[in-house]
């Protein structure tokens, strides 16, 4: 039988305990918070700023589609590029200057408009939601423009648009999702399981025996983390040949630059765990520091919201995520082939991550140790 007396003790008892540990207070109410913000204002399903080219001889209708797609808050200008001057349309998507090129035929967007001529639109699929939204408010523009210019009869259903998508030709949202898998499965793992297993060290007891042996800071924690980038390496390629096989996602990059980004993020993983383990004095604590810093994370990686749709007060933040660059990383390896520049880019990011979490976390690490 319960006694009520009781129960109610064990209820004070528990709320005293909870407003005394600052860190489970932060777990209770900051993560709803930051849940709330994210959903509620920063991150949104509809697409903007998306870099928009008309490629056309000058006209008013061209003028008109660019006026009209800028004003929308759809789109944005795609700056130092002249769309009447440009003879290869898409190597703008394959340089990564334009996100959508609008291209007239050789009569122009007027005989388009009067006869229903082809106009086509080329369009970066990588991610293919959001491409298709692309593709649904550039017809729509066109619509606007065609029914002001008296076409009512050559509305979009009759202007025949010419779609050429490009690294995603189906639109398939397993060639998105599988790259960003292969981030969010490894930073997790990574980071829940060793910052426990460091974490229960301490608990129970056996860190002072590591502390008593000859061994140096150094070798404990190499000893610690090793073990588990060889698992974080073995995670990345089970879901890479997972996706090319089970979901026919393609490859079209290199395998080592696979390796070389995956590298970097188990290492900043296993440094982000090694600094909350040193902070954590039980596992629980050490489980519920990484849901705090992972539920954020993910959110600001652009695994499943654009990057480009957050706004500029919380954009900043997911610069300093290094499951930002891992995911951008692996998604042009898999689907674009892995420009060097750019892959160079985002490494050397991820590479500066690496050295400031990792020498956080030996300082840190060896600080307790001593």
């Amino acid at each position: 039988m319960i006694r009520i007396r009781t129960l109610i003790g064990f209820i004070k008892k528990e709320f005293i305990q909870i407003s005394r540990d600052p860190k489970m207070l932060v777990a209770i109410f900051f993560i709803p918070v930051v849940q709330t913000i994210m959903f509620g204002l920063a991150l949104t399903s509809e697409v903007k700023n998306i870099e928009f080219l008309v490629v056309s001889k000058p006209s008013p209708i061209a003028r008109e589609i660019t006026r009209r797609a800028l004003a929308s808050g759809w789109f944005k200008e795609v700056k130092d590029v002249n769309g009447a001057q440009t003879q290869e349309p898409s190597s703008l998507i394959l340089d990564n200057k334009a996100e959508a090129v609008l291209i007239a035929p050789k009569e122009g967007f007027e005989y388009a408009l009067e006869r229903g001529g082809p106009i086509q639109l080329l369009i970066n699929a990588i991610n293919a939601q959001r491409a298709q939204q692309v593709e649904a408010y550039v017809k729509q523009i066109i619509a606007r423009v065609a029914e002001d210019r008296g076409a009512n009869n050559y509305s979009v259903g009759v202007i025949g648009l010419d779609y050429k998508v490009m690294f995603n030709h189906y639109m398939d949202t397993a060639d998105f999702m599988v790259p960003a898998l292969m981030v969010m499965a490894t930073f997790l793992v990574m980071l829940v399981v060793c910052s426990m297993a460091i974490t229960k060290e301490k608990e129970t007891g056996t860190m002072e025996k590591l502390i008593a042996s000859p061994a140096s800071a150094a070798e404990i924690l190499l000893g610690k983390t090793l073990p588990y980038f060889i698992i974080g390496i073995v995670i990345i390629c089970a879901i890479f040949f997972i996706g090319i096989i089970f979901f026919g996602v393609p490859f079209r990059g290199s395998f080592w630059q696979i390796l070389m980004t995956g590298s970097l993020l188990i290492i900043s993983a296993l440094s982000i765990a090694t600094l909350l383990s040193t902070l954590a004095k039980t596992q629980q604590q050490a489980m519920m520091g990484s849901v705090l810093f992972l539920m954020p994370a993910i959110l600001l990686s652009g695994v499943f919201f654009p990057v480009a749709n957050i706004p500029g007060t919380f954009r900043w933040l997911c610069y300093l995520n290094p499951m930002m660059y891992s995911v951008v990383n692996f998604r042009s390896i898999m689907l674009k082939g892995g420009d060097l520049n750019f892959f160079w880019q985002y490494c050397a990011v991820l590479a500066i991550i690496c050295l400031i979490t990792g020498a956080a976390a030996y300082k840190n690490f060896k600080s307790k140790l001593n």
